[in-house]
This record gives structure tokens, C-alpha cells and sequence, in this order.
């Protein structure tokens, strides 16, 4: 069953599925830190309903398109992408596996992000990936996985996809090896996930395991996010 019923043929396929709540397996543990160094921390917002696995939360950060510090790597982005100029809310992700710069283009058309995924790039090559998807109807016609050159530390190849919440949905997890991501919805824009998990480079393919949730913690929707590269 499609995830997002009447977008027609799509790239990639959310299927919806039920998910229990898991526990850490093996001798994976939670890291330390996120890509940019900074400790990785607990939400303590609120409790996520349904989420047993330690979690970690992403930081995010929305400024102007005006407004953005010329040093900044949100403007090393706009730099790169300047072919597509952008307008409104510019987001910016850090997680455990990468860290990405999300907005739309003036012409409405777009919606676009800039990737990174090893804590060592630095300088020119600071974005390991470049994404543009179309927008039909204010929509994504699919999640543009990004799994070009973008590896972590451990030269493990990390993927990043959209995703787009519901319009109750508050926070989206990810689920990692050992623990869970959590994302919290900024700018009404979708948003910007990544995993190590289960990538198949040979079929340009990976899967998600994301839940969304309220902003009091409460599950509304549990699902698989099926990824292909578009070709």
C-alpha cells in the first residue's frame, strides 16, 4: 500500500508497516557525539511513545535566506547550489551520520539540500552531495536519496533522503544501529534524514525505519521508507 496515495509513480515508495518497540541489540552502543563534534544528547522534551532504544537528537537551526552569515557552511551551501536561488526558511541539520542544508528555490519548483557526511571535510569540498527535487503541487515527487560520495569516518556510505511529516507531526526518528534518531519538524519543510544502515550501493537502495510523532510524544504513523536513487 502506497504512503502517500494519488502522487502517482514515484521513485521511491513509503510503505506503511508495523514496527514494535525494540531494544539495543548486541554490542552496538549510542555514540558520543554528533558529526560536528558536539556531545550527543537525550530529547528531554518529552517521551516518544513506542521508542525503547536509547535515542540521540539532531540539532537544527532555520535562518533567512537574507540572512545567512557568509561564513557559515549554510552559505558555503547557497554558494554551491547558486544555480537555484533560495527563498524563505534555510535549514540546517546536524546529526550522527551527516549534516545537511535544506530550502526552497525561488522559482517554487524546488526544494533543495546540500549534504556532508565526513567530520573531516572541510574547506572547498565540504558538501559530499548536491539534491534538487522537483515539487509537484507544493510536494516532493520523491525523497532524492543522495548516496554519492558521501561516507562517514569509517568510510562507511551514509544516505540521506527527505522525508515529509504529516502536518501534525512534530518529530520524526530514524532508526540506527543501537539506537534511535530523532528529528524535530522546523519551517514546514521536509525533512532531511540520514542512515549507515543496510545501504546497497550495487542497487542504489536503502531503507528507513522512521516513526512520527506528536508534540506531546504520541505515535501517530510507523513506516518504511524504500529509497532509490532517481535514475
Amino acid at each position: 500500500m502506497s504512503a502517500r496515495p494519488g502522487l502517482g509513480s514515484l521513485v521511491a515508495v513509503a510503505t506503511l508497516v508495523a514496527m514494535a518497540a525494540a531494544t539495543c541489540a548486541g554490542d552496538d552502543k549510542p555514540p558520543a557525539q554528533l558529526i560536528d563534534g558536539t556531545p550527543a544528547e537525550r530529547p528531554s522534551a518529552v517521551t516518544l511513545e513506542g521508542i525503547a532504544e536509547d535515542r540521540i537528537a539532531t540539532t537544527v537551526d532555520v535562518v533567512d535566506a537574507r540572512r545567512v552569515a557568509p561564513t557559515t557552511r549554510a552559505a558555503q551551501c547557497l554558494r554551491r547550489a547558486r544555480d537555484h536561488a533560495a527563498v524563505g526558511a534555510v535549514v540546517v541539520r546536524v546529526g550522527v551520520n551527516g549534516e545537511s542544508v535544506t530550502f526552497r528555490a525561488s522559482s517554487g519548483q524546488s526544494l533543495v539540500a546540500c549534504d556532508r557526511a565526513a567530520a573531516a571535510s572541510e574547506g572547498r569540498h565540504v558538501w559530499c552531495g548536491l539534491a534538487v527535487g522537483r515539487l509537484e503541487h507544493g510536494r516532493l515527487r520523491d525523497p532524492r536519496l543522495d548516496l554519492a560520495g558521501c561516507r562517514n569516518a569509517a568510510a562507511d556510505p551514509v544516505a540521506f533522503a527527505w522525508v515529509e511529516p504529516g502536518r501534525a507531526t512534530l518529530y520524526v526518528t530514524v532508526s540506527q544501529p543501537g539506537f534511535t534518531e530523532v528529528y524535530r519538524v522546523a519551517a514546514r519543510l521536509p525533512v532531511r534524514i540520514t542512515t549507515t544502515s543496510g545501504v546497497d550501493q550495487e542497487r542504489s537502495h536503502t531503507s528507513f525505519r522512521i516513526t512520527e510523532h506528536d508534540g506531546e510524544g504520541r505515535l501517530l504513523r510507523a513506516y518504511t521508507l524504500d529509497a532509490r536513487v532517481a535514475g
